[in-house]
């Protein structure tokens, strides 16, 4: 075989993979940062197939790995992260992408190998994808009738505890829904800031998206959310740079839509990241409220605060803390806290692949437990006649259904569930359970995250 140099594209996608499956790396932070770098800037079409290949050898990762085993001789598991990634990217080509030839994957597959100084794993990364590319071998999957957790596990690739644990919760149809949902390719949303355009200006603002970006965009209920199809990176575009546009879930749009901030509210957004839902808050309040933002992270100020700055906020009346929310102290009670806590995760598995190989079992118990510690800080902190806005990006019953309840009992009378009718607009209510919580699954029609939320006010100490 005559050796081929692995193209700058491929490199990366293989590198990437390699700092996020075997190092833990968060994907999109590990590509920021190359593409940072001057040798690893790429023309958009290679970041597109970049992307591609990593978040897609992400989501089929465990049903790959099984292919490569039964065709492999050796334990998979005993070879190098970097002879495994070659296996795996390869066998994502080979399986999943019409469009590459089988020779290109194995030949830069074995090529990246050679190329990190493994020229003795050469010979045996050739030979497994060779007979790969060659499907000419059948291995029988577990019986579906009779180990439905390890034929569904594989079949659709996730962890067996995450099918065990969700096969205990739905029919089967809604399980292979959310498990087909989970490898889907995400929908992209866009939140318009309102504070920049209204009416008319919406209308050039997509008419200028398609012209510049070649992308078209759907209006959707919420009347700040666009959705975008079609290859797009929208943090590249100058009209994210002018500050007309922020990349933003829908579910997620919603939660701050709930809490309807108003001009004079003093709120505390009490986990606020990278400062989505606190940018829409102010947006949503034309401007006019006082808004906290709270962080253990400061990375996640810094860019919260380029965030700020890119929108072309007024920042007299945004502030940032650094700390634990269940630290913070206040002279003035807010009057309003969304807590967007911190949780599992798994309503997002579509966004974050890599979700499915480095989340434990012990998670979701973990997760509510701080949840409660932090809802009994917000409940203390926050005004008589104020609102908390409970939000995750979880549909697991410990962490949404579970954690109503407990409010309910534990603060009795000092506190009360809001209706959620008339909070967003009445398209969303198929999501309401008792109209007083908002639960999203990933397999719903509109395309949008899972989800669970919900609204309480204080009604005495």
């Amino acid at each position: 075989m005559v050796p081929v140099k692995v193209s700058p594209a491929r490199s990366l996608a293989y590198d990437a993979f390699r700092e996020v499956r075997f190092l833990g790396q968060a994907p999109d932070v590990y590509l920021q940062q190359q593409y940072q770098m001057e040798s690893r800037r790429l023309k958009q079409i290679d970041r597109n197939f970049v992307k591609e290949l990593l978040y897609g050898s992400l989501r089929w990762y465990s049903k790959i790995h099984w292919i490569l085993q039964n065709i492999s001789k050796r334990k998979l598991e005993e070879c190098s992260p970097e002879v495994v990634t070659a296996l795996v990217l390869g066998g994502y080509q080979i399986f999943y992408l019409d469009r590459v030839p089988d020779r290109a994957a194995v030949n830069e597959s074995v090529e990246y190998v050679r190329e990190r100084n493994l020229s003795h794993a050469v010979s045996f990364v050739n030979g497994v994808l060779r007979t790969a590319s060659r499907r000419s071998q059948y291995f029988p999957k577990p019986d579906k009738s009779k180990a439905p957790v390890e034929f569904f596990a594989l079949q659709y690739a996730h962890p067996e505890w995450m099918v065990r644990r969700w096969m205990s919760q739905f029919k089967p149809e809604l399980l292979k829904e959310i498990l087909v949902s989970n490898n889907r390719v995400p929908v992209q949303f866009l939140r318009l800031n309102v504070l920049r355009m209204q009416g008319d200006e919406v209308k050039e603002f997509r008419s200028r998206i398609l012209r510049e970006s070649r992308v078209h965009t759907e209006r959707r209920c919420l009347r700040s959310c666009l959705s975008v199809t079609g290859n797009f990176n929208p943090q590249t575009e100058k009209l994210f740079e002018e500050g007309l546009y922020s990349v933003q879930g829908e579910a997620s749009q919603l939660i701050s839509v709930m809490l309807a901030p108003q001009a004079g509210d003093n709120i505390v957004d009490a986990c606020c990241g990278r400062g989505g839902k606190m940018a829409h808050l102010f947006e949503l309040s034309g401007g006019q409220a006082k808004i906290l933002g709270v962080d253990p992270q400061q990375a996640q100020l810094e860019r919260a605060q380029e965030s700020f700055v890119r929108l072309g906020f007024d920042q007299d009346k945004l502030s940032l803390w650094h700390g634990e929310f269940g630290k913070l102290s206040l002279e003035r009670a807010p009057d309003k806290i969304l807590l967007d806590a911190p949780c599992s995760g798994l309503g997002v598995l579509r966004r974050h692949p890599e979700g499915k190989w480095h989340k434990p079992v012990e998670i979701i118990e973990k997760m509510y437990k701080l949840q409660r510690q932090l809802i009994k800080h917000a409940l203390q902190m926050l005004k008589v006649g104020g609102y908390l806005v409970y939000s995750v990006c979880s549909f697991e019953p410990e962490e949404t259904s579970h954690q109503l309840e407990w409010i309910e009992k534990e603060f009795g009378d000092n506190v009360e569930v809001q209706r959620l009718v008339g909070r967003v607009p009445d398209y969303y209510r198929r999501y309401f359970v008792q109209d007083k919580l908002l639960l999203i699954y990933p397999s719903n029609k509109d395309d949008m995250d899972g989800f669970g939320a919900f609204m309480v006010r204080k009604v005495s100490e």
